[in-house]
């Protein structure tokens, strides 16, 4: 049984968080694979509302796609863990099933060299060399994305959006963001225009002045960011332009 203040941890490759305990409720945010949560509500018909320890976001999610923790978070963290960094990869359960999880995934490898994720233990289906070297860039961790679809509150190969990308390319090079483009624009500090740089973040508004978009910049004129699929565009100091039309209007540049 589940209840409040349980800690919990995701049995599936990603789980969406929605705005209310319904399906058809707007997505805000998704989960990965061996992230763990907190149970803050309990909601009829197996909807739970959590709090995602990585980030804490909070939102609804079906509990069927998580379980309970059989360890407390003080032992989990004895457990070496690892961070995909492919954007997905396969991995062979008990059953001899195949999953796919992908990029930001949680896994942990005990003394005895077995591999798990939320106490699921698989193998890996091909060499896992390329699977967890750590990017030191966050624009090369980005790119791995280009052609993802949106997804608005997406974090995954399977659908992203602009600050779920942006998340989660930071997050592969160790560094920690909040999750939405509004909260990324308070970390870091403001740089000029004419100081942006490679890695830089470019946060663009809307016409009320709030920030609604944020991207990761190639060079002081490109940018890697997702707008109807994750895609490099121009940059100018106005905002971003793809093609002869400009798309995001500017609002200023951090650098985290």
């Amino acid at each position: 049984m589940f209840g409040t203040g349980d800690q919990i941890e995701l049995v599936v490759p990603c789980a969406p968080l929605r705005t209310n305990p319904s399906d058809a409720a707007e997505m805000c945010s998704e989960a990965l694979a061996g992230e763990t949560a907190m149970i803050l509500e309990i909601g009829a018909k197996d909807w739970i509302r959590i709090e995602l320890m990585a980030d804490n976001y909070q939102g609804w999610t079906d509990l069927k796609q998580w379980r309970i923790m059989n360890q407390s978070l003080a032992e989990k963290e004895t457990l070496k863990p690892f961070l995909i960094q492919t954007p997905t990869s396969p991995w062979v359960r008990r059953d001899g099933s195949v999953i796919q999880l992908p990029a930001g995934a949680v896994l942990h490898l005990d003394e005895a060299s077995q591999w798990s994720f939320s106490g699921i233990e698989v193998e890996p289906l091909f060499s896992i060399k390329k699977m967890f070297e750590a990017h030191s860039d966050p624009f090369d961790a980005a790119t791995a994305f280009i052609g993802a679809p949106y997804r608005w509150g997406g974090r995954c190969v399977w659908g992203i959006d602009c600050s779920g990308l942006v998340q989660l390319a930071f997050m592969l090079c160790g560094k920690r963001l909040r999750r939405d483009a509004s909260q990324q624009a308070e970390e870091g500090e403001r740089v000029k225009w004419s100081e942006r740089k490679r890695g830089d973040l470019a946060f663009f508004k809307n016409e009320a002045g709030l920030i609604v978009h944020v991207g990761i910049l190639k060079s002081p004129s490109h940018i890697v960011h997702a707008a109807g699929e994750v895609r490099m565009d121009r940059l100018e100091e106005s905002g971003i332009w793809n093609g002869e039309q400009m798309t995001h209007t500017m609002a200023h540049i951090c650098r985290i």
